[in-house]
């Protein structure tokens, strides 16, 4: 994915995101810190500070450039081929293999939307509504029981941020990191809690419902994320109960993109 064309600056930073591959090795993986930072360089890229390449890869078998600074076990990892940051500083050939490495690269750009927690305090108190969010959706999957209590406490606090802000997504009406952040996660467990544990969001949490809806209607996270069959094999592994072999493989592309009949009623008529 690029975009070169009608470029005018030559200084505009040129990186390039591997990301995990999918089954198909060619389209992206179910890795939701990858699609988490596909989301940050996508929305750089919209507001024309980045041109961007995503590039797949399985660690099993990592192509040369990626062997030149890494050891290709872990991912994501990004490359900048050239350009300067928004202070000016070049920025050719910087390499990050580390998540550490990447958000101190995203310090280099001045973008109010990818503006850190240390930067922002709205961006912190956004990031504590849904802290250890992942963790506990995790433990679920792994846990015997099928007690989703845990999850839901902390589902509920990114609701509670939500209705208190009244905006579309978690600081504003617009992407912010905090939703790169997030709304991988909120997918996960969409797809793989379903999937896994039959778990569904409750529809008690509307404004996290109209949150879900308006990010998929945003090209940011409709062209970054991976399909339902990436996201489940992603826990093949980590979760108690297993998916008959094969099943997911035979899901091909579909994305879960759709809202309840009931969410959709509700959203409609709060907007009338």
């Amino acid at each position: 994915m690029s975009d070169n064309e009608g470029s005018e600056n030559g200084d505009r930073p040129l990186i390039e995101l591997f990301v995990k591959a999918a089954v198909d090795k060619m389209k992206t993986g179910g890795c939701p810190i990858c699609h988490r930072y596909f989301l940050v360089f996508y929305i750089l890229r919209e507001r024309g500070l980045i041109d961007l390449i995503v590039t797949t890869f399985l660690p099993e078998s990592p192509p040369k450039e990626i062997l030149d600074f890494s050891n290709g076990k872990h991912f994501p990892l990004v490359k900048v081929q050239k350009g300067v940051d928004s202070h000016g500083r070049d920025m050719s050939d910087v390499e990050c293999d580390t998540v550490d490495d990447i958000e101190a690269l995203l310090d280099r750009f001045d973008c109010d939307e990818m503006r850190s927690r240390k930067e922002s305090r709205a961006e912190a108190l956004a990031e504590q509504a849904f802290e250890d969010l992942y963790i506990k959706f995790c433990q679920f999957l792994k846990a015997t029981s099928d007690d989703p209590t845990q999850l839901i406490r902390i589902l509920e606090k990114v609701e509670a941020h939500l209705r208190e802000n009244g905006t579309k997504f978690m600081l504003g009406d617009f992407l912010t990191r905090a939703d790169c952040y997030l709304l991988p996660t909120l997918q996960h467990i969409r797809v793989a809690g379903k999937a896994y544990k039959n778990f569904e969001i409750p529809t008690e949490l509307s404004y996290t419902w109209h949150y879900l809806q308006n990010a998929y209607n945003t090209d940011a996270f409709s062209e970054s994320c991976p399909a339902d069959r990436e996201v489940i094999t992603h826990y093949d592994l980590k979760a108690s109960c297993k998916i008959p072999e094969g099943k997911s493989r035979l899901m091909g592309e579909n994305r879960t993109f759709s809202i309840p009949a009931k969410m959709v009623e509700m959203i409609e008529s709060h907007l009338d």
